[in-house]
């Protein structure tokens, strides 16, 4: 865990060890896992696993998560253990890209062990493509021609379009580089789609420098295409 991320984690899980006295799990995972974290860009991703959340604890809990607040990052996912247990299904994508990398910092691992149904992810998986695609077209027809705007854009969606592209390489059956540019050079291997583009935008999605039409056209495309490879997957490969 590098300093910026203990700096928020740190006193934050000390402050929370207080007030859960039966055995909780917190799981760091996303960008700071993969040793990507940006400050002021990066989201920090905490799941806390706990035995009881009802209203009391959760009130409890509400001075260590102003510590957050304050630092303009949103609070952990809070979610009781019996939920947890039952929750592959509904969060395929999260689970994937959990097991892909996380950091267990209390507790048992809640990741190890829990199983994701192809048939859940790949739906999760369409679903959540198209979406993505969609609004990138919406943006991209009120700004075609601001390469400013379409920077904006670019940059607000990139990381959540490469959370969803890895989760499609481990829908393959493939190995999931934990460095984002490999996963999704590796993900456009498995999947024939041309993730160049992609690998340039989310490199440079902290600057968020203004991003040309073509540029913007080709991000379009990939995503584009991804949605089609998911919707015609089948077990075995397509």
């Amino acid at each position: 865990m590098d300093q910026a991320i203990a700096a928020l984690v740190t006193p934050l899980l000390e402050e929370i060890d207080g007030e859960l006295s039966a055995g909780y799990s917190a799981v760091l995972y996303g960008s700071a896992a993969r040793g990507e974290y940006l400050p002021g860009t990066s989201d920090l991703n905490l799941l806390l696993v706990c035995q009881s959340l009802r209203p009391e604890a959760l009130r409890a809990l509400s001075p260590a998560l102003e510590r957050l607040r304050r630092e303009r990052q949103s609070p952990p996912l809070l979610i009781e253990r019996s939920e947890w247990e039952r929750a592959a299904d509904v969060f395929p994508i999260e689970v994937t890209d959990m097991q892909a990398a996380h950091e267990t910092l209390r507790g048992d691992d809640p990741v190890a062990g829990v199983e994701v149904d192809r048939g859940d992810l790949r739906r999760a998986l369409e679903q959540e493509l198209r979406g993505r695609l969609l609004r990138l077209r919406q943006a991209f027809a009120l700004h075609a021609s601001d390469a400013v705007a379409l920077g904006e854009v670019a940059a607000r969606s990139v990381s959540s379009v490469a959370a969803l592209l890895r989760a499609g390489l481990a829908l393959h059956g493939k190995p999931v580089p934990r460095a984002t540019p490999e996963a999704l050079q590796a993900a456009g291997t498995a999947l024939g789609v041309n993730t160049r583009f992609v690998v340039q935008l989310w490199q440079g999605r902290a600057a968020r420098a203004a991003c040309p039409s073509d540029v913007f056209e080709a991000y379009l495309a990939a995503v584009a295409s991804a949605v089609r490879v998911i919707d015609q997957f089948t077990p075995g490969g397509n």
